[in-house]
C-alpha cells in the first residue's frame, strides 16, 4: 500500500522546508501497515486532467512549476484531506486517484484486491459529496439538485467504487461541496439504509456482525454504475472476500467469473435468484450483471434443515421424493458439464418453444417468507438454463429432487435472424397485415428474434377468398423453429381486429420446431 505523507504535503503547501529524506509517497508492507494509522479519501473522480496522477504525485517535490496543480480540482480534495488527516492527528492519507500506479497492471491488481481491506484498516474515512451544497445531509430525493440518473440522491451513492468506501471503513464522515463536515455513517445509518438498501446493522458494526446472502450484497449494486464495464465485479471483490485477477477486456465474464469464485466458495444458493422482468430463457444461470439483483435486498440463506422442512410444508399431502444425503444439500460443484448440485423440481406447462419446463426451491427465502423461493428452469439436452414468463403447474404432480448441471456458459447466440421468403403468396392474393408483438420488427424480410423475444407472429390476409393464416417464428437456445397456423377469420378487418388475432396465435399456438417450406434461415 502506498500512502501520502501529509506533514510533506502540507509543508509544501505552506511554503516550509521539507526534509530531504522524506517523500511524498512511501510504500508499506502488510507488517508496517499493521501498526500504521491512516486516513482515506471516498470520493467520485473528476475528469483524468482535473485529477492529479501518481507521477505527478511523486515528483511533487522536486516538481518546480507545482502551483499549476492548485486550478485542479482533484488536488484540492488532496489538499483538504490532508487538512483533515492532521486535525485527527493522522499522518497518513490514502487516495486512489494517486496512491496506484495505474500503468502497473501487477500492481492495479493488487490494489483491486487489497482495496477493500484499505478501507477497513483505515481510521477515518472522508467522504467528499462534491455535489451537495446544502450545510445538511440529504434526507429525502431531491430531484431538483441531483440528475434523474442518481435517482435523487448525490452521485456518490449511483459509483460502483464507493460502495466499499460505505461498507468497509469503521468512521465514515459525510462533507458537502464546502467541506464541512454533515454528518457520519453511524449516526445517519437509518437514511443511508433508505438510500443503498444496506441493512443499518451492516452500516454500524460491519459485515462481520451480520452476514448477508449473496444476493443481497449484489443487489446493493445493482444500481450502482462504473466506467468499465468490467469493473461491475471487480469493485465487489472486497465485499464477498474473493481474490481474481483482471483482465480488462473480457466483458460481462468478469461478473460472470466472480459469480464462479463465489460458487467455489460458499454453498449460497441465492446467487441464482436472480430475476429479469422480460419473458424468455437466458442461456446461463448466471446473471449478466449486479442490475438483475435488483428485488434481492431481503434475501436470506437457508440451512438444510430449514430448507427441508419447508419444503415438506409445500408438499401438505405428498412425500418428497429422493431427498439426498444432508451434505449433498451442502454442497454443489463446478464441472465441465455445468454446475452440478440437487435441487427438488415441480413439472411446468410448457410455454411455447420450451421443450420441459420445471419450478426449483432453492434453499434461500424471502426475510417476510418461510418458503424457499422458486425459480424456473427449462431443459435442453442434458442441461438446464433459466426461464422467465408465466408457466402453470401440471396438475397432480409432485416436487422430486434431482441431480442436475446448470449450464453456466453461453454455449449459443442470444438472438438469430429469419429470413423470410414469402413472394410467392403474394401471387396469390395475399398480403402481410400484421406482426406481433409489436416489439419485433419485420425489416427488409427479415425478423430478429433474442432471448427476450423469442417468438414473431406474421399474419397474411386474403380479402377476396375470406381466408388468413400466421406463421409463427422462433428461437429457443440454439434451436429455430417455424410453424403455419389457422383460424377463423376475425369478423372485422381493422387493424385492432389482425393485432388481436395475432395476439391469440401467439398465446395458443402449440410447441412445434416444424421447418416450412419457403423460410430460409439466415
Amino acid at each position: 500500500m502506498r500512502l501520502i505523507d501529509v506533514d510533506v504535503v502540507l509543508n509544501l503547501e505552506e511554503g516550509n522546508q521539507v526534509d530531504p529524506e522524506r517523500d511524498v509517497l512511501k510504500d508499506f508492507s502488510d507488517d508496517d501497515l499493521e501498526d500504521t494509522k491512516y486516513a482515506i479519501l471516498s470520493h467520485c473522480w473528476y475528469r483524468d486532467k482535473d485529477e492529479v496522477q501518481f507521477r505527478e504525485m511523486e515528483g511533487l517535490i522536486s516538481d518546480p512549476d507545482r502551483q499549476r496543480f492548485h486550478k485542479r480540482p482533484g488536488y484540492q480534495k488532496i489538499l483538504k484531506s490532508c487538512e483533515l488527516a492532521r486535525e485527527n492527528k493522522l499522518h497518513w492519507l490514502w487516495v486512489d486517484t494517486c496512491c496506484i500506479n495505474k500503468d502497473s497492471s501487477a500492481e492495479l491488481t493488487e490494489a483491486i484486491n487489497s482495496m477493500f481491506r484499505w478501507y477497513d484498516k483505515a481510521e477515518k474515512c472522508y467522504t467528499y459529496l462534491h455535489d451537495v451544497k446544502d450545510n445538511s445531509f440529504p434526507t429525502e430525493r431531491k430531484m431538483e439538485d441531483f440528475p434523474a440518473e442518481f435517482k435523487g440522491w448525490p452521485k456518490w451513492f449511483s459509483r460502483g467504487w464507493t460502495l466499499q468506501g460505505l461498507v468497509a471503513p469503521r468512521t465514515v464522515v459525510f462533507f458537502n461541496h464546502e467541506w464541512q463536515a454533515i454528518g457520519n455513517k453511524k449516526d445517519l445509518a437509518s437514511t443511508l439504509e433508505d438510500i443503498t438498501c444496506i441493512p443499518s446493522r451492516v452500516l454500524k458494526y460491519g459485515m462481520d456482525a451480520y452476514r448477508p446472502s449473496i444476493a443481497q450484497v449484489m443487489s446493493w449494486a445493482a444500481d450502482r454504475k462504473t466506467k468499465r464495464v468490467e469493473d461491475r465485479a471487480y469493485s465487489l471483490l472486497g465485499l464477498f472476500g474473493v481474490h481474481m485477477p483482471m483482465l480488462y477486456g473480457e466483458g460481462k465474464n468478469a461478473f460472470r467469473r466472480l459469480q464462479l469464485e463465489l460458487i467455489r466458495m460458499t454453498n449460497d444458493h441465492s446467487i441464482f435468484a436472480w430475476e429479469r422482468r422480460s419473458a424468455g430463457w437466458s442461456g446461463s444461470v448466471l446473471a449478466d450483471d449486479p442490475s438483475l439483483f435488483r428485488d434481492c435486498d431481503d434475501i436470506v440463506k437457508m440451512e438444510p434443515d430449514e430448507y427441508l422442512m419447508a419444503l415438506k410444508e409445500i408438499n401438505l399431502d405428498e412425500e418428497l421424493h429422493d431427498i439426498p444425503e444432508s451434505e449433498s444439500l451442502r454442497t454443489y460443484s463446478i464441472t465441465n458439464a455445468g454446475i452440478q448440485i440437487s435441487l427438488p423440481l415441480l413439472p411446468l406447462k410448457r410455454r411455447h418453444g420450451f421443450q420441459s419446463v420445471f419450478e426449483a426451491r432453492l434453499a434461500c427465502r424471502h426475510s417476510f417468507d418461510s418458503l424457499p423461493i422458486a425459480v424456473v428452469f427449462t431443459s435442453s439436452k442434458s442441461n438446464y438454463y433459466r426461464a422467465f414468463g408465466d408457466f402453470d403447474p401440471v396438475p397432480e404432480t409432485t416436487a422430486q429432487f434431482r441431480p442436475l448441471y446448470l449450464a453456466y456458459r453461453e454455449q449459443c447466440r442470444n438472438d438469430f435472424t429469419f429470413k423470410i421468403d414469402d413472394s410467392a403468396i403474394f401471387y396469390d392474393g395475399f398480403v402481410q397485415r400484421c406482426v406481433f408483438p409489436n416489439k419485433v420488427i419485420l425489416k427488409d424480410s427479415s425478423v430478429k428474434l433474442s432471448n427476450t423475444s423469442d417468438l414473431a407472429i406474421i399474419v397474411y390476409v386474403n380479402d377476396a377468398m375470406k381466408t388468413c393464416f400466421a406463421v409463427a417464428v422462433g428461437y429457443f437456445l440454439g434451436h429455430v423453429w417455424v410453424h403455419v397456423l389457422c383460424d377463423d377469420l376475425p369478423e372485422e378487418s381493422k387493424p385492432t381486429a389482425w393485432k388481436a388475432y395475432a395476439k391469440k396465435m401467439y398465446k395458443h399456438h402449440p410447441f412445434r420446431r416444424t421447418p416450412l417450406q419457403g423460410i430460409a434461415f439466415g
